[in-house]
């Protein structure tokens, strides 16, 4: 079967990563917080955040009339880009605060929206928890699980 934009994403691992981001950022923390927790969230993000990329992009970019093949530049950027403004959020204040705001952001609509259809008041945009900690970095290695699952994609089609 030939590849399709942003496909990467319905691998299986790719939707257990996305469950644990989920699960441990609403449940596991509210009822054990740790440094486990803490660094589960950073674990599975990584594993998952450079093929969310890489999608966005191929969705975007690929939708021309010519048949698509997955790039190793536009895995390897997403793959970049995800360690460098993770490890930047995680060791730089400045750059954790963008995060705080634009997360905030990203988050409002929904957060509007529940308010309104609950009869409140429309909440305005805040910022998200953010815990700046030089130990997190512990986890860019689950980069790897974004770099094997794009590389035998580029593999698989070439």
């Amino acid at each position: 079967m030939s590849p399709t934009p942003g496909d990467t994403l319905l691998h299986p691992l790719v939707f257990g990563a996305v469950l644990v981001l989920v699960l441990n950022d609403h449940v596991l923390k509210a009822r054990w917080p740790s440094w486990w927790t803490g660094k589960l969230s950073d674990v599975a993000g990584l594993a998952m955040f450079p093929l969310l990329l890489q999608g966005l992009w191929e969705q975007s970019c690929e939708r021309g009339a010519r048949a698509f093949q997955p790039s190793r530049a536009v895995l390897t950027t997403c793959l970049v880009l995800t360690a460098l403004v993770f490890t930047a959020i995680k060791v730089f204040e400045p750059a954790g605060d963008c995060w705080r705001w634009g997360l905030g952001t990203l988050q409002w609509p929904v957060r509007a929206a529940w308010a309104w259809l609950s009869g409140r008041s429309i909440p305005g945009v805040a910022p998200v928890a953010h815990t700046m900690d030089v130990t997190d970095l512990l986890a860019l290695p689950a980069l790897a699980v974004s770099l094997w699952l794009g590389s035998r994609r580029v593999n698989h089609t070439r």
